[in-house]
């Protein structure tokens, strides 16, 4: 009881020193805490944003030809069609799975309502590649896909649109462009304000409206970690299309390829960028902290040599008196460490409740959740509260050193 009444006795003596010294320590945390959080909330919204896409897909549009090649001149149409499609799913190893895509728009008619359709011909495997969240019933599949059945999975829009509330939408059908579709799934909507999406097997797109050649053609990669794997598979696209449907692989125009796997890569480095620039600003405040610490410490022990010079004349043991110098240290770094991560986490919430979903520009919104990895910020306080512990013990030891008659005439 005696020394811890002592300890308090010492902080009650020089309340400025103690809040000074604590103040630091809080001030190193709180920061450190609110930058990890943002940082933290920034790759949450980032992570969400991929989430609802792949990012190992590739999108490769036909166009028109720019420049003259092999006898052909400019401005002629680039179509894909089954040779592509055969190309990629045998000779390119990177090539997962590919859906090609025949497309429309028309009118779907249940009854008296009726809505605007984009009805596209898909395969199965399109519901990864875009990453299509089925609310109810099912997507196509393969056996729909074999059979050529005339089933279609229709988005929530054009299911508000097409059925009454509490009708079941599943089992129905639904007659676009004369055809009749069997319902059997929901989709999630796709911001489609004017109408709705319907998906239906390829080759019953394709036999309905004796296509060909498609627009589009998507599909999944593997193997490509970097941005120059990319760039060097996208120019072996450009190379081999370019010979199957002689155009120069140097015109751009010709094919456009779109990868989310690109931009997922280059996102990603911007972010790891952004997250090194917070550990340094985060680090420059633990060690701005610490040489607070260390220089309020130093002072502390200075102001009490010649205190530490009278104990010892009176028989106290150096032992106890660096016990009782670095135990209020260590109290003081303890509790304001705690006061400052508890204030951190406490704004972070706060921040984060208040942003919600943040305006890029336009309507892409990023959806911030701050986030606080406790591991990261604990091992932080303790690095703070031992750094403080030390400012005060190796002065301490070098002033227990002194012989007390020195130590009561120092100045």
């Amino acid at each position: 009881m005696d020394f811890w009444r002592e300890i308090f006795m010492a902080l009650g003596r020089n309340k400025l020193r103690t809040f000074l010294t604590g103040f630091a320590i809080s001030w190193g945390i709180f920061i450190l805490i609110v930058l990890l959080a943002a940082g933290n909330g920034i790759m949450n919204g980032i992570s969400a944003e991929f989430s609802d896409q792949s990012t190992n897909t590739y999108m490769i549009y036909g166009g028109e030809t720019s420049i003259p090649f092999k006898g052909h001149g400019t401005n002629r149409s680039i179509w894909f069609n089954d040779k592509d499609i055969r190309f990629l799913e045998t000779e390119v190893k990177e090539v997962d799975e590919v859906s090609p895509r025949i497309y429309h728009n028309g009118f779907a008619n249940v009854g008296d309502k009726s809505g605007s359709i984009f009805i596209q011909g898909v395969r199965p495997v399109f519901k990864d590649i875009n990453n299509t969240k089925i609310l109810e019933g099912r997507f196509i599949s393969e056996l729909d896909e074999k059979s050529s059945e005339k089933f279609i999975v229709i988005d929530d829009n054009l299911r508000k649109k097409l059925f009454d509330d509490g009708v079941p939408a599943l089992g129905q059908f639904v007659i676009v462009s004369g055809i009749a579709y069997k319902v059997i799934g929901i989709c999630e909507s796709e911001g489609r304000s004017d109408g709705g999406i319907g998906y239906v097997p390829f080759s019953t797109m394709k036999k309905i409206t004796r296509q060909s050649r498609y627009w589009m053609l998507n599909f999944t990669v593997n193997g490509l970690e970097t941005k120059e794997q990319n760039e060097a598979f996208t120019e072996y696209l450009r190379t081999q299309l370019g010979r199957l449907h002689e155009f120069d692989p140097d015109d751009h125009s010709a094919i456009w390829v779109h990868s989310t796997q690109e931009e997922y890569l280059q996102t990603m480095k911007i972010f790891r960028t952004f997250e090194l620039f917070i550990w340094i600003i985060g680090f420059a405040m633990l060690i701005s902290g610490i040489v607070g610490v260390s220089n309020i410490m130093r002072i502390t022990v200075k102001e009490r040599t010649n205190e530490i010079g009278i104990r010892k004349a009176l028989g106290a043991k150096s032992r106890s008196i660096l016990a009782s110098i670095v135990t209020e240290s260590l109290l003081i770094t303890s509790i304001f460490g705690y006061i400052g991560m508890w204030l951190g986490m406490v704004v972070a919430e706060v921040a984060g409740s208040f942003l919600g979903d943040a305006q890029l520009g336009g309507e892409v919104s990023l959806h911030i959740v701050p986030s606080i990895d406790i591991r990261i910020v604990l091992m932080a306080t303790a690095l703070l509260i031992v750094c403080g512990v030390l400012a005060g013990f190796f002065p301490a030891r070098n002033a227990v050193k002194i012989k007390p008659i020195e130590a009561m005439n120092y100045r």
